[in-house]
């Protein structure tokens, strides 16, 4: 499975919407991707940051870092791929 396909079926798992999935290669080159995901409560985000850093991992993948955990927007450095969680009010 890819990084991608992970980050998305993780995102499924908190019930997660308005995903958009920014393809970015020949406008940064830091990654290649960037995801951006709402939920309704920072108890989703804060599921989806643990289900995707645990299936990350467990799949061969580096989690560089995860900034604002517990706050209304998360970001996952992934890499190649840049995952932000807003809640809705964000």
């Amino acid at each position: 499975m890819n990084l991608r396909d992970i980050v998305l079926e993780c995102l499924g798992k908190i019930k997660a919407v308005d995903i958009i999935d920014y393809d970015m290669k020949g406008y940064s080159p830091f990654y290649d991707e960037m995801i951006i995901a709402s939920v309704d409560s920072l108890r989703q985000a804060t599921a989806g940051v643990g289900y995707i850093k645990e299936e990350a991992l467990k799949n061969g993948f580096d989690v560089r870092g995860i900034e604002g955990e517990n706050s209304p927007w998360v970001l996952i450095d992934l890499n190649d791929i840049i995952v932000s969680i807003f809640t809705h009010e964000e």
